[in-house]
C-alpha cells in the first residue's frame, strides 16, 4: 500500500495515534474502559483502513469495467473502520455484516441507471452505520432513486446543470464567522425568513438528533447566519464540495434525510451489483454511450475516492460537543 505524505489516513498507521483517537471516541460515547477498549480494537481498526485504501489504489489503475466493484469493497472496509470508533464490539452479530440494501429486478430493454432504485433493509451494515454514526433510525423500506442520490453530491452539480440546463443549487458565501445565503432562496422555497429559519432548525440536528437554535440576520441580498451551525459530521441540509464550498438546493424537495456519505454507499452498492450481475447492460453502456447514464457514472466514479476519503476523515476526528 502506497500513501502520499498528504494522505488523510497516514497518521492512523501509528498504533499510538489510533489508540488515542479511539479512546477519545469511546470516552465521548460513554464506553467503559476507553483506553483498554482502544487497545483491543486498534489493530482491527488499522487493518480495515489499510484494506480500504488498498482497494481504492487498485481501483485507480483497474479497467472501468470492474472499478465500481473495487471501490465498493474499499468503501465497506473504511465504513467498518469508522464504525469501530463508535461500536467497540463490532461486529457483535452476523446481521450487521450484510449489506442492508436490495436492488429491484432490472428491465433489460428500457433500463436506465438514473431511474433505478435501491431499497433499505431493516438490518445490515448500512442501517448500523447510520445508527452508530448519525443516530438515525427507522430507515427500513425507504426507496431511493439513483438520480436523487447523485444530486446530493455537490461536486456533480456542474454536470447536472450542463445536461439538464437548469440551476440545481445556490452557492453560499462565507466570511470569517458567517454563512451568507442568497435572499432569493426565500422565493424559491416559498418561505418567509421565519419559516426558513424553522426549516433549517428542523433540518440541522445535533449529535442527539435534537433541533438546533438558529439566529438569522436578513440583509438586502443575503440571509446571514453563524457558520458554527454546520456540523462537521453531517452537513445536512447544506451541501459541501471538495473545496469546502457550501450550497443549498434551489428546490427544497431535493433534500434526502441522509448524510452525503450514505449516498456514496448506495450508489456504489448498485454499481457494483450491475458490473457483477448485469454485465451485458454494463458493457453496452460503456460502448454505446446511450442516454445520460454514462456521464454521471463516470463523474461519480472519479469523485468518490477523493470525496469519500474527505468525508470519512471528518468522521474519524472526535467531534466537538455541539456536533
Amino acid at each position: 500500500m502506497n500513501m502520499e505524505a498528504t494522505h488523510p489516513f497516514l497518521p492512523y498507521l501509528s498504533t499510538d495515534y489510533s489508540r488515542k483517537i479511539l479512546s477519545e471516541h469511546y470516552q465521548k460515547a460513554g464506553i467503559a474502559y476507553p483506553d483498554t477498549r482502544s487497545y483491543a480494537t486498534c489493530y482491527s481498526f488499522i487493518s480495515h483502513l489499510k484494506h480500504g485504501c488498498l482497494y481504492y489504489e487498485q481501483a485507480q489503475v483497474a479497467p472501468l469495467e470492474i472499478k465500481p466493484l473495487l471501490l465498493f469493497y474499499g468503501f465497506i472496509q473504511l465504513m467498518k473502520a469508522i464504525i469501530l470508533t463508535k461500536d467497540d464490539q463490532y461486529p457483535s452479530n452476523s446481521q450487521v455484516l450484510a449489506h442492508g440494501v436490495t436492488t429491484r429486478k432490472r428491465k433489460k430493454t428500457t433500463y436506465r441507471f438514473l431511474d433505478d432504485e435501491v431499497k433499505i433493509q431493516r438490518n445490515g451494515l448500512f442501517s448500523h452505520f447510520l445508527f452508530k454514526l448519525f443516530h438515525m433510525k427507522h430507515v427500513e423500506g425507504e426507496k431511493l432513486l439513483m438520480k436523487d442520490l447523485l444530486i446530493q453530491i455537490a461536486d456533480l452539480h456542474p454536470l447536472f446543470e450542463t445536461l439538464n440546463q437548469k440551476k440545481e443549487a445556490f452557492s453560499l458565501k462565507k466570511d470569517k464567522a458567517h454563512i451568507l445565503i442568497p435572499i432569493d432562496i426565500l422565493d424559491s422555497y416559498h418561505m418567509t425568513t421565519n419559516r426558513f429559519t424553522q426549516f433549517l432548525e428542523n433540518s440541522i440536528k445535533d449529535s442527539s438528533q435534537k433541533s438546533r437554535y438558529i439566529n438569522i440576520t436578513e440583509t438586502k441580498d443575503f440571509l446571514k447566519l453563524h457558520s458554527n451551525i454546520i456540523g462537521r459530521k453531517n452537513h445536512s441540509p447544506f451541501l459541501k464540495d471538495l473545496n469546502n464550498n457550501y450550497y443549498l438546493f434551489t428546490e427544497r424537495d431535493k433534500y434526502l434525510p441522509f448524510p452525503e456519505i450514505a449516498s456514496h454507499y448506495l450508489l456504489l452498492y448498485n454499481l457494483s451489483m450491475i458490473c457483477r450481475y448485469e454485465t451485458e447492460w454494463w458493457s453496452d453502456l460503456l460502448s454505446t454511450f446511450d442516454g445520460k447514464d454514462l456521464p454521471f457514472i463516470l463523474a461519480f466514479l472519479d469523485i468518490v475516492p477523493k470525496k469519500s476519503l474527505q468525508l470519512f476523515q471528518e468522521l474519524l476526528l472526535p467531534a466537538p460537543s455541539n456536533d
